[in-house]
């Protein structure tokens, strides 16, 4: 399956969730297709991604230049539920991924790819399984 398929059938999980009132599996679905837009992204410059989408949303939160749209995207990924289990009503973690696919994949930034303080900080894909 393509990273497209994948994107597409992750959202599609994260509506029907949201639909059903479960909230905290609509998010975990729109991190899910987020992670998938960050890995083919990143493999796109020719990197191994990680694994797990926490390692890889920080990484690329570390790497993009601190102006770059995708950094309040990938600090909304990354926040946590608070102690009742609730998140921010303002964030939305399916839109996000949207907008995340639109910052990184579309064709206007494949004009202008991240620019990294240094990729070769990026660990040896051998690190990742």
């Amino acid at each position: 399956m393509n990273w497209k398929t994948t994107f597409e059938q992750e959202v599609a999980n994260a509506k029907k969730a949201r639909l059903e009132g479960n909230e905290a599996r609509a998010r975990v679905c729109a991190r899910r297709a987020a992670n998938v837009i960050v890995q083919e992204y990143l493999r796109s410059l020719g990197l191994q991604p990680f694994r797990s989408s926490i390692q890889n949303f920080r990484w690329l939160q570390a790497h993009l230049e601190k102006g770059h749209p995708a950094q309040e995207l990938l600090s909304h990924l990354l926040q946590k539920v608070d102690f009742d289990f609730t998140f921010p009503a303002d964030i939305d973690l399916i839109e996000d991924a949207h907008a995340l696919k639109e910052s990184l994949l579309s064709e206007a930034s494949s004009q202008d790819l991240m620019r990294t303080r240094s990729t070769d900080e990026f660990p040896a894909s051998d690190n990742h399984h």
